[in-house]
């Protein structure tokens, strides 16, 4: 039996043995960051069908900074609660900001403003007062505790599911596609150190050490980084060098979402200023 092994624990199960499992796809994207409409523009466009068997894995920074946080992070919980095995979420950086936030650590100014936080606090709030708050400026600490109770009072599950989330996946070998085994992880692994020794903040936070000095026999599929910052990017598609693959499409910046098929490494890329997530203020002179 083929093993998906996560960070925390194991989930057993066979990933390839389905009726039919030559036809299903599997598919990677990350750093979608609140742009739900472009996140699902991709899906339709690619005929994700997790029915017929589909994979979706999503490398973490679900949320923040776009204006539909909640909406795409529901919407993969919930995907992930009626196909367990064929859709898993990993932590990114801003799913440990806010879960810090949330528990109170961490630092509340560098997550809510210099983070893009507060985009993600006002989906959850949706039309609350508190709302206001969360808008142009730093919120009181009074605001925040206030946001908190009402967040976590609304949503009990928020906790608990963003705690759940595995920091990296060593995705199996598929023998039907040739596809090799590949880890998969938000940001990327400090090289030299095992991979069970890896800390928390490298797998969430790392950028130059790992994508200019990996060079490993592995392969690692990434985000954090958006590929145009990556070197050498020739502009379409992932980013790849040796055995690294970067797919972060830039939705943090309103680039685009990038949808990733493995192991063909095909996409689908969906530009933000193709897509209205929020609508669209025109003023006209007299």
């Amino acid at each position: 039996m083929e093993e998906l092994l996560l960070s925390r624990g194991r989930l057993s199960q066979n990933l390839y043995s389905k009726e039919g499992a030559g036809s299903l796809t599997t598919y990677f994207v990350s750093d979608i960051h609140g742009q739900n409409q472009a996140f699902e523009q991709a899906l339709r466009r690619a005929s994700f069908s997790p029915q017929r068997g589909d994979q979706l894995f999503v490398l973490g920074d679900m949320i923040d900074r776009g204006p539909e946080s909640k909406e795409v992070w529901q919407g993969l919980v919930a995907m992930r609660q009626a196909y367990p095995g064929q859709v898993v979420l990993l932590k990114g950086n801003h799913e440990q900001m806010l879960e810090d936030w949330l528990l109170r650590r961490g630092d509340s100014e560098n997550y809510l403003r210099f983070n893009g936080g507060d985009a993600t606090i006002r989906s959850f709030l949706g039309n609350h007062p508190l709302r206001r708050a969360f808008i142009g400026s730093m919120p009181s600490e009074q605001a925040q505790e206030e946001a908190r109770q009402y967040i976590v009072n609304k949503y009990p599950e928020l906790l608990p599911d963003l705690a759940s989330l595995p920091l990296y996946v060593e995705l199996p070998a598929n023998p039907q596609t040739g596809a090799p085994a590949v880890l998969l992880v938000h940001a990327g692994i400090r090289p030299g150190i095992p991979l069970q020794e890896q800390s928390p903040e490298d797998l969430l936070w790392i950028r130059e050490p790992f994508y200019l000095y990996y060079g490993g026999e592995r392969p690692i599929v990434f985000g954090h980084t958006p590929v145009p910052k990556l070197p050498g990017y020739e502009g379409y598609g992932p980013w790849r060098r040796d055995n690294l693959v970067g797919i972060d499409g830039g939705a943090a910046y309103r680039r685009g979402v990038m949808l990733v098929e493995w192991p063909s490494l095909q996409s689908i890329f969906v530009p933000i200023h193709e897509i209205h997530s929020s609508p669209q203020v025109r003023l006209h002179g007299p």
